[in-house]
């Protein structure tokens, strides 16, 4: 008898740590039902938790002025400083994580710009940079990734104003284009800083996937939010 209340407490727990996980990411409903690749494969990290001063970012929540709908948890972070074309590495966020695995993972922020009437390739970018042990898994090499590159949403003009879309596109040098992947060692501490480029550009969450998981199509439509 004791043997089975035992028993049933270690199902309602696992339940229970289950539930948590998946309040945890509120990402595809398809990733949700799926904790173990959460866990392994997925880095999620909401942009308002950091504990780096804002400084020029504010926190943007739902019902204030400008809000853009559908936000993770109702709150993203939006950039104020530099002018909308352009600006100087500015207030930087840090956003320390543990590598779930050893693989390479690619990086993507879930995004937004308000332009105001600027021109619709301005307020759509900011600075991201990687510090830990790790390595390069693409043609950067690892001193590159580790000093502030301008990370742009992906098609650029195209894209949508006061609107989630993915910002991944790197741009080290004028319209050479990238990806941020980089090569994690699975319990190794890292830090992912980012900074403000051009105003009033918007970070709702950050994701780091395994490329030998999921491919780029896969991965945009599975961690957005749903």
């Amino acid at each position: 008898m004791l043997k089975q209340k035992i028993l049933f407490l270690c199902i309602i727990l696992s339940i229970f740590i289950s539930a948590c996980a998946t309040q945890n990411y509120k990402i595809s409903n398809k990733v949700s039902l799926k904790n173990s690749i959460l866990k392994k494969d997925v880095v999620f990290i909401e942009a308002e938790s950091t504990n780096s001063k804002l400084q020029k970012w504010i926190l943007v929540k739902k019902g204030n002025k400008n809000y853009v709908k559908g936000a993770s948890s109702n709150t993203y972070l939006e950039f104020l400083g530099n002018k909308p074309i352009t600006g100087k590495a500015n207030s930087p966020l840090e956003y320390h994580f543990t590598a779930p695995k050893s693989g390479n993972f690619k990086l993507m922020l879930m995004s937004s710009k308000r332009l105001e009437g600027v021109k619709s390739d301005w307020c759509n970018d900011a600075f991201v940079k990687l510090s830990g042990d790790f390595e390069s898994a693409n043609t950067f090499t690892k001193e590159d990734l580790k000093k502030d590159i301008k990370i742009l949403q992906d098609g650029n003009d195209e894209t949508e104003e006061l609107a989630w879309h993915w910002a991944s596109t790197a741009e080290k040098d004028r319209h050479v284009y990238n990806d941020f992947v980089y090569q994690l060692k699975k319990g190794e501490k890292c830090v992912i800083t980012l900074s403000g480029r051009s105003m009033r550009f918007s970070i709702d969450y950050i994701i780091l996937y395994d490329v030998n998981e999921y491919n780029n199509k896969e991965a945009k439509e599975l961690f957005k939010i749903q």
